[in-house]
């Protein structure tokens, strides 16, 4: 995303590996991102497997990072979109770069399709951040400016749309993990990737736009030696887009009225508030206009929009101004998570593999309800930190073997191969 696997940032061969990790360090660029993918990626590990403690509450680091590791995924994949053509667009071969893109974008759906028939909880993203890929096509050859007023505009009409168009078909999520079985109601799956599914693809585009803009600022600082400005700029913006995101949602809510409306209009009386309140499946409520002004994780709002786009410039600008900073002991002390957030794809699918082969082996296979202590193998700390510690060892050999994972190999093999169709035809 670049989970998945299409961060620009390729391995370097070991002949070069110091020069050129000395260079990259200095521009705070590959460690920078790789650093802000592995947090992305084990914030979504907590979100899928420390979902619930044993007693039925919500933990409270899964809560907190609710839509928001999904999303910083989605802005820098629309980083590595800008990363990995950034040579052909110099060379003004924009049939390349595009054709490149719908290579990665295709990849991607190949590979969620396939891991959408492991069983278990998950809601694999790789087939919406797929589609997504292809919506950034048309968008390429833009300016920073046109890019950062689609997304804002689109960022503001498109969740009423969203509802409008939804209303009618008394649907909630219909769509959770995109399979191949999923074929047999083409109709369906059209609607759930982009419509009413758990990351509607016409949603989330919104953050792999914000990524673009900032794939591109990152190039620009790299050239002027301003990457810290750049990250403290970042961060900057993040903070306050996200504090305008909540302050102007609890103004609608409360002062507004909001609460008070979709009590009144759905009934629900002082569960107003938990509805409004509570994360979402990737769509907010149709039964009332209010829910429009909900901050709730994956209700696809542009509140919910403004919070995790950022959070995700947060991240990454302290990722950035971070590893810029660090000496190189540090970064190679550094370097099992380094090398995971350089593997992402590949780590994101052993994850899911695991996490679902648990699931079905203790919960569908019986084993939970003879042995109810068993719960924390499907979700607890524990667990987490397991995966958590597999993901730092299979980043630490990749680290130091200087290697692409196999599924990132095989999205930056696809992209170029269809890259190269522009070639043959001349």
């Amino acid at each position: 995303m670049s989970v998945i696997g299409t961060s620009g940032n390729p391995a370097p061969s070991s002949r070069s590996r110091g020069r050129a990790g000395e260079r990259e360090r200095r521009a705070g660029r590959i460690t920078g991102l790789d650093l802000a993918r592995f947090l992305a990626l084990i914030g979504m590990m907590a979100t899928h497997v420390w979902v619930t403690n044993s007693d039925g509450s919500t933990p409270a680091l899964a809560a907190f990072l609710g839509g928001k590791a999904a999303a910083l995924f989605a802005v820098l994949a629309g980083i590595g979109v800008v990363l990995t053509t950034r040579q052909q667009r110099e060379r003004k071969a924009h049939g390349a770069a595009a054709l490149n893109v719908f290579g990665r974008g295709l990849a991607l759906m190949l590979i969620g399709m396939t891991l959408g028939l492991v069983p278990g909880p998950i809601a694999v993203i790789l087939v919406y951040y797929g589609l997504v890929f292809w919506l950034l096509i048309p968008l390429l050859r833009l300016s920073n400016l046109s890019l950062l007023m689609v997304a804002t505009a689109w960022a503001g009409l498109w969740p009423f749309l969203s509802m409008l168009l939804r209303a009618p078909l008394n649907v909630g999520s219909e769509l959770g993990t995109p399979s191949w079985l999923d074929l047999a109601h083409p109709l369906e799956l059209i609607r759930g990737l982009f419509v009413t599914g758990t990351y509607p693809v016409l949603t989330w585009v919104v953050y792999a736009i914000v990524g673009m803009v900032v794939g591109r600022m990152l190039l620009i600082s790299r050239e002027r030696g301003t990457i810290l400005q750049l990250s403290l700029g970042l961060a900057s913006v993040g903070a306050v887009l996200a504090l305008v995101g909540v302050g102007v949602s609890l103004l609608l809510a409360g002062p507004f009225g909001g609460l008070s409306s979709i009590s009144a209009s759905t009934g629900a009386g002082d569960r107003a508030s938990e509805l409004f309140y509570s994360a979402a499946f990737g769509t907010s409520p149709t039964e009332s206009s209010w829910f429009l002004a909900s901050p709730a994780p994956h209700s696809g709002t542009t509140f919910d929009l403004a919070i995790t786009a950022g959070t995700s410039l947060i991240a990454i600008g302290v990722c950035l101004a971070f590893c810029l900073r660090l000496g190189d002991a540090a970064i190679r002390f550094l370097g099992p998570a380094i090398g995971a957030g350089a593997t992402p794809l590949t780590i994101y699918a052993v994850h899911v593999i695991v996490a679902g082969v648990t699931y079905s082996v203790v919960v569908h296979g019986g084993a939970l309800a003879d042995a109810p202590e068993l719960f924390w193998l499907v979700s607890s700390a524990p667990i987490w930190l397991i995966h958590v510690a597999c993901a730092l060892g299979i980043g630490a050999v990749f680290y130091w073997w200087q290697r692409r994972g196999p599924l990132e190999a095989a999205v930056t093999w696809t992209g170029q191969r269809f890259a190269s169709l522009t070639t043959r035809r001349r």
